[in-house]
C-alpha cells in the first residue's frame, strides 16, 4: 500500500515539461470552473519502486480522471498557475456557501416585499355593536367576537370589501379595522351561502390598496403562496406555504365546492382572507380548515370569487342556471347494465315535471356525460357547471339512452330561491330523522352510505301513505346528497312552501323515490 502524504505546492517544484505532466496518469481534477482548471488537492504517493504525484479529488463536483490530462494541461504553463488552481479550489466551499446565503438573502427579500405589499390589503371584520354603557365590547372581554374574520380590499377607491359569508352572516352592519388600526363601519351589500361569499362597503377618505386577481385555472399543486389574516386577533398575521391540491370537493362546507388546498397555516379569523401568489396576486379567499387536522386549510379560487362578486354587484344576488333533474354517481353496477363501459357520467334519476330537462325531453335512466362539450365526471361537478350557466341560455346536453348517444339542447332555468319557510317541515310529513351514528342507521353507516335515517314514521303520515317506512336511509333532496342532518335540515328549509320535495331513499339494497310537497 503506498504511502501518501501532502505535497507542498510552494516547496517542491514540480517539472513543467510535457514529459514530466504526463507522468500523472491516476491524478484526477475537478474540471474548470469558469475556464479556470481547477485542483482540489496533491498528495504525494510513495513506495520503494514508484514516486509520482497524484492530484485527489474533494469537492462534490463531476471528476475527470487524468488519462485526458494531456490534453488538459496544455494550458498550464507553470507551477504558479497550479498554485492559483488549488487557492481557489481551497476557497470553493466558502464560495459556494455565500453563494447560497446570497441567493437566501434575495428570497427572503423578495417574500419581505411581497408580505409588504399583501398585509395593507388585508382587514378584520367582526359585527357591529353600536356604543352603549349596558354592552360590554369585545376587547373587554378579552376574546373573539362571534363571526370575527377577515377580508381583503376589492376596490380601494369604492371602499368594497371581499370575504366569507359566514364572517358577516346575521349582520348588517360590520366593524372594520384597516391595516394600521383605523375603525370604520361597513354594510354588507351582498352574500350568497352557496359558495361562501360576501361584499362589504366601507366609506373612504383617502385612497386604499386595492386587490389584483390571478388566475386561479393555471394553479399547480407546489406552487409558493402566502396567507394573510387576522387569526385568533393577531392582526396582519402572514403565513407561507404551498398549494397542496387542487379541485377539492365534498368538504361538506358549502354547495359549490372547488377548493384550493394549502398547507399554508389557516386558522380560525383567517376566514376571508386572501390567499397570495409569489406574483402578489389574490388566487384565493381563504374559507375553511378541518378541525381535526393540521396544514389543511382551503380557499375559493378566484375565478369562482370573481363570478360571484360581478353577479352580487350586478343584481345583488348570484342568478345559476337550472336543468331540473335528480342525479346519482354512475356507480359499478350501472355501468355494467348500461353497457357503459368507463364510470365518466351521472345517472338521472328524477326528472321533475315542467322543468328544463322535461321540456327538452331528458328522461330517467339517461347518463349525461357531457355538458356544453366538458366532461361530467361526478355530480358535484354537474352541479356547478350547470350552475355557473346563466339562466335562459341553451345548452348542449350530451346523454347515453339504450346504449346509443344523443345531444339535446336546453334552455336552461333559473334556480329558485328560498321562500317562506315553516316552523318544522317534518311535522307535516310525520316523520323524524337523525344521523347514521345511531343504533337505527348503523348498518348505513358500515357500508359508507351517507345520508339521514328516518328514526320515526306515524303510522297515518303524509310520508307513510307515500310509502315511507321506519329505517329508510334518504340519502338526497332534490337531486342535493346529503351528508348528515344538519344539511337535509338546511336543505329543506331552504324550499319554498307549496313546492315538491323529491327524496332519494335506500331501503336495503333497494333504491326509492318519493315526491312530498313542502
Amino acid at each position: 500500500m503506498p504511502k501518501r502524504f501532502s505535497l507542498d505546492i510552494k516547496q517542491r517544484e514540480i517539472n513543467n515539461s510535457p514529459s514530466s505532466l504526463q507522468n500523472l496518469p491516476k491524478a484526477r481534477v475537478k474540471g474548470f470552473l469558469q475556464g479556470k482548471l481547477v485542483l482540489s488537492s496533491i498528495e504525494y504517493a510513495k513506495s520503494s519502486s514508484n514516486k509520482r504525484p497524484i492530484l485527489h479529488h474533494t469537492a462534490t463536483s463531476s471528476l475527470c480522471k487524468l488519462n485526458t490530462m494531456p490534453r488538459l494541461l496544455k494550458n498550464v504553463k507553470s507551477s504558479l498557475q497550479i498554485s492559483v488552481a488549488l487557492i481557489v479550489l481551497a476557497l470553493f466551499p466558502i464560495l459556494s456557501y455565500a453563494s447560497g446565503l446570497s441567493i437566501l438573502k434575495t428570497a427572503e427579500k423578495e417574500l419581505i416585499a411581497l408580505t409588504d405589499k399583501a398585509r395593507p390589503l388585508v382587514v378584520s371584520l367582526s359585527p357591529y355593536v353600536p356604543p352603549s354603557p349596558s354592552v360590554r365590547l369585545q376587547e373587554q372581554e378579552g376574546g373573539r367576537a362571534a363571526n370575527a374574520g377577515s377580508g381583503v380590499i376589492l376596490d380601494g377607491k369604492k371602499g368594497l370589501i371581499v370575504t366569507n359569508s359566514h364572517v358577516v352572516r346575521s349582520s348588517q352592519k360590520i366593524q372594520v379595522t384597516l391595516f394600521g388600526g383605523e375603525e370604520v363601519v361597513g354594510e354588507v351589500l351582498g352574500a350568497d351561502e352557496d359558495t361562501d361569499l360576501a361584499i362589504v362597503k366601507i366609506p373612504v377618505n383617502r385612497p386604499l390598496p386595492s386587490l389584483t386577481f390571478g388566475d386561479s385555472s393555471k394553479l399547480k399543486v407546489g406552487q409558493f403562496v402566502i396567507a394573510v389574516g387576522n387569526p385568533y386577533g393577531l392582526n396582519d398575521t402572514t403565513t407561507f406555504g404551498i398549494v397542496s391540491g387542487l379541485n377539492r370537493e365534498n368538504i361538506n362546507l358549502s354547495r359549490y365546492e372547488d377548493f384550493i388546498q394549502t398547507d399554508a397555516s389557516i386558522n380560525p379569523g383567517n376566514s376571508g382572507g386572501p390567499l397570495i401568489d409569489l406574483d402578489g396576486n389574490v388566487i384565493g379567499i381563504n374559507s375553511a380548515i378541518i378541525n381535526y387536522a393540521q396544514s389543511i386549510g382551503f380557499a375559493i379560487p378566484s375565478d369562482i370569487v370573481q363570478k360571484v362578486i360581478t353577479h352580487l354587484m350586478d343584481f345583488g344576488e348570484v342568478q345559476r342556471g337550472w336543468l331540473g333533474v335528480g342525479i346519482d354517481s354512475l356507480s359499478i353496477a350501472d355501468a355494467q347494465r348500461l353497457g357503459i363501459k368507463s364510470q365518466v357520467g351521472i345517472l338521472v334519476h328524477t326528472v321533475y315535471k315542467g322543468e328544463p330537462a322535461d321540456r327538452a325531453g331528458i328522461k330517467v335512466g339517461d347518463v349525461i356525460f357531457r355538458i356544453g362539450g366538458a366532461l361530467v365526471e361526478s355530480p358535484n361537478k354537474m352541479i356547478k357547471m350547470i350552475g355557473s350557466i346563466t339562466p335562459g341560455q341553451t345548452v348542449r346536453i350530451d346523454i347515453l339512452r339504450d346504449g346509443k348517444e344523443q345531444s339535446i339542447s336546453v334552455a336552461l332555468g333559473e334556480l329558485k330561491k328560498p321562500g317562506e319557510k315553516t316552523k318544522d317541515p317534518l311535522l307535516s310529513w310525520g316523520i323524524e330523522v337523525d344521523d347514521l351514528g345511531g343504533i337505527p342507521g348503523k348498518d348505513y353507516y358500515f357500508k359508507g352510505l351517507k345520508g339521514v335515517v328516518v328514526t320515526r314514521l306515524l303510522s297515518e303520515s303524509i310520508a307513510a301513505e307515500k310509502g315511507m317506512k321506519e329505517g329508510d336511509l334518504i340519502s338526497a333532496l332534490n337531486g342535493q346528497k346529503i351528508s348528515g342532518k344538519w344539511e337535509f335540515e338546511k336543505i329543506l328549509n331552504a324550499i319554498s312552501v307549496g313546492s315538491p320535495v323529491f327524496l332519494l331513499l335506500q331501503r336495503d339494497e333497494e333504491k326509492v323515490h318519493l315526491t312530498l310537497v313542502r
